[in-house]
Order: structure tokens, then C-alpha cells, then sequence
């Protein structure tokens, strides 16, 4: 079963972060948009032009709850939870999601060039802005950590990522307990 579940919008860092923190703690990194690239053969590009999007937030899903049941750390995609019966999912797995909130200024900052994912090439500066921030309310709603990463460097947030999932275990056993 995954260990750890990390959320965000493009380019908030998940999959730079779930290495490393993977790294850290000594387990395996899994990365949904990878799995699904291996499974299917294609690329996420390929399959949004090729099968659609609606096509993809299915795929994404049945590949999710396959995911869930791997040991490890699991970045998800930026749409991942687009979806209410990824939420629901994720809400009934038990494993701690983190939401990695990033502001739309740096999300813009890195996705500056990128060719390889749809909908940022798809969309202006103010379509991205609106579709960071309609997201968001779903990643605070799922999520049980949120850490700001602005202005942070990886490491620290792994740092920060230990140290609350640290706090987020003890609340639960002390939950349990009484």
C-alpha cells in the first residue's frame, strides 16, 4: 500500500519531491502519469490527442487505485483529483495525501517552455491562474498536510514532509486511543 500521497497543480513539484522523499525514507517512488505512460505505451500528449481527455481521467483513474495498492510514494497527476471518485479514493485509503500548494506566479515560472504536458501548452498566463485556483479547493479538501513550497528548496520540504507526517501520525494514535 502506498506509504505517502502527494497532490498538487502541474508543476508544483510532486515528482521531484516523491524521489527524493522516497530516496530518503528508502522505499519506491511511483509516479501516475509514468505508470500510465508504461501501461498504455503512449505518452500523456499522445493519449489527450489521440483517445481525448475524458479517456485519460479513466485511465488515470483505474490506474490510481492499482497505485494505491503499491508500496511507496505516489505523486499523482496535476487533474488527479478533478475527479470526485479519485477524492473519494484517496479519502477512504488512509494513507496521509499531501498537498504540495504552489503559487500560480512559480507554477508559471516552471511550465515556462514545458512542451510535454496538454494543458499548459493549451492554455494563456490567465486560463492557467483560473485552473491552479479552481484546483486548489480540491487538494485542500483532500489533503491531511499541506506544505507551501514557495521559495523552499526540495530538501527542505522533504524535511518539512517528515517532520509533519511525524505530527499526523501521532494525532492519529492519539485518536485511536481515546
Amino acid at each position: 500500500m502506498a506509504n505517502i500521497v502527494l497532490v498538487g497543480f502541474m508543476g508544483s513539484g510532486k515528482t521531484t519531491i516523491g524521489r527524493l522523499l522516497a530516496d530518503f525514507i528508502h522505499c519506491p517512488h511511483l509516479d501516475l502519469d509514468h505508470i500510465i505512460i508504461e501501461d498504455s505505451g503512449q505518452s500523456i500528449n499522445q493519449i489527450f490527442a489521440e483517445q481525448g481527455e475524458k479517456y485519460f481521467r479513466e485511465l488515470e483513474s483505474k490506474t490510481l487505485v492499482s497505485a494505491l495498492c503499491r508500496d511507496g510514494i505516489l505523486s499523482t497527476g496535476g487533474g488527479t483529483l478533478i475527479s470526485p471518485i479519485n477524492r473519494r479514493v484517496l479519502n477512504q485509503s488512509g494513507i496521509p495525501v499531501i498537498f504540495l500548494k504552489t503559487s500560480p506566479k512559480v507554477i508559471l515560472e516552471r511550465l515556462q517552455g514545458d512542451q510535454t504536458r496538454p494543458l499548459a501548452r493549451a492554455l494563456d498566463e490567465k486560463k492557467l491562474i483560473a485552473l491552479c485556483q479552481e484546483r486548489d479547493r480540491y487538494y485542500e479538501r483532500s489533503a491531511d498536510i499541506k506544505i507551501i513550497t514557495d521559495q523552499k528548496a526540495p530538501l527542505e520540504i522533504v524535511h518539512e514532509i517528515i517532520e509533519k507526517i511525524g505530527v499526523y501520525f501521532l494525532n492519529r494514535i492519539n485518536i485511536a486511543e481515546k
